[in-house]
């Protein structure tokens, strides 16, 4: 009875304190063996958190270019509290992790996040997630000016968090639709060529739910095989991330299975303060992450109470 009690009273401070945290996406960044974290199934590395200057933006969705030179360079969302929607940004980090710049890259005035970078010959294809404009665009990363140029429109269609990878000789597009309130539906499309045309998988949508669907970063391979990691939103956003092994992708078939979990060891010293993760991705023996920091901030918590307030009156009078 009394543990009972006790347990009671813990999640009553619980709920109480949670109100009082401010919840903030950040980069995470660390030497680690991406083939190793699937072979072994273990993730642990000691990871180096690239906080914002401020509690009044998030950096999210980190993405990795080809490395050139000794420094790192970071394609990622920045979003702004204050404007309500993310923009492109290229962070700039040496081989110690320090971070050396950042910079704007794209604002459209409209959300961009999820900027997923394919490589060929030898040039950067972006692929931002904008599915408020309700399309998918293409734009091309000039190394040497640091810019992201327009280059056509891929699909007509809102996707979330696409994803492309180039196998048995077709491109194949991911992406999902739908919103974590209700659920994702993942659709696919295939190309003999990158910049496309596409075209729909013949059962889109392949796949629905909550967890194991919404992409969570680049598709990896090892040993021949291919692994998709997925964010699980099964019981809060970005939970945790969902790595799934896809066994068969046809024009015709497409079946995955759960292959493993990843989630953030919140008993590292390195670690305190992050809850979650949902985007991985990686460059050589380079890995990058973001995780939802906690910090105890009520006047922040109240701004967001009061911006909550007020995109919840702006809906019901539209």
């Amino acid at each position: 009875m009394m543990d009972t009690k006790r347990s009671e009273i813990k999640k009553s401070v619980f709920k109480i304190i949670k109100k009082l945290v401010f919840k903030q996406w950040v980069i995470g960044i660390c030497s680690s063996s991406i083939e190793s974290i699937i072979k072994t199934k273990k993730f642990d590395p000691e990871i180096k958190w690239l906080f914002p200057p401020s509690l009044d933006k998030f950096y999210a969705d980190p993405f990795l270019l080809p490395m050139e030179g000794e420094n790192i360079k970071i394609l990622f969302e920045e979003y702004k509290f204050k404007s309500e929607y993310g923009e492109l940004a290229l962070m700039t980090v040496d081989t110690n992790f320090r971070k050396i710049a950042n910079k704007s890259l794209l604002d459209t005035k409209s959300h961009l996040s999820y900027p997923l970078i394919i490589t060929q010959d030898n040039k950067h294809f972006v692929f931002p997630e904008a599915a408020e404009s309700g399309k998918l665009s293409c734009y091309e990363y000039d190394p040497l000016k640091e810019q992201l140029n327009y280059l056509k429109d891929i699909l007509p269609i809102p996707l979330l968090d696409t994803t492309i990878v180039k196998y048995e000789n077709k491109f194949w597009l991911l992406g999902v639709m739908g919103d974590n309130n209700s659920t994702y539906s993942l659709h696919i499309f295939y190309s003999e060529n990158l910049l496309g045309p596409y075209e729909p998988h013949t059962y889109n949508p392949v796949r629905s739910g909550l967890n194991g669907i919404r992409p969570a970063g680049n598709i990896i391979e090892v040993d021949g095989s291919i692994y998709r990691p997925t964010q699980n939103c099964e019981n809060n956003y970005g939970e945790s991330i969902s790595i799934n092994k896809i066994v068969k992708l046809s024009e015709t078939d497409f079946i995955e299975e759960f292959y493993m979990d990843i989630s953030i060891n919140k008993k590292r010293k390195s670690n305190k303060e992050i809850h979650s993760i949902h985007t991985i991705n990686h460059i050589e023996n380079i890995i990058v992450v973001d995780g939802k920091r906690w910090t105890f901030s009520p006047f922040h918590q109240y701004k967001k109470y009061l911006r909550d307030k007020k995109k919840s009156n702006k809906l019901e009078n539209s």
